[in-house]
């Protein structure tokens, strides 16, 4: 379950490896809303999946690190 610790515990793994991005008002999709637009596709990779994807990568225990590291290393060869 997603709990308020478990998304600060991903913020701070995340800190050193996601850009900041900011919040951009959009009042034209919703006059009558307050709208706003998150810029993810101005991280390096152009979309918020790293987020997601580093964070994984970053719980995993050795040994599923070389489990995937002998999956790539196959995928690759």
């Amino acid at each position: 379950m997603l709990t308020l610790d478990k998304v600060y515990h991903a913020a701070f793994k995340l800190k050193e490896v996601i850009r900041p991005t900011d919040l951009i008002h959009a009042p034209q999709i919703n006059p009558d809303a307050d709208v706003y637009l998150k810029t993810e596709n101005l991280q390096v990779t152009g979309s918020f999946k790293v987020r997601g994807a580093y964070y994984k990568i970053s719980t995993l225990t050795d040994e599923e690190k070389k489990k995937v590291e002998d999956l790539v290393n196959e995928w690759i060869s």
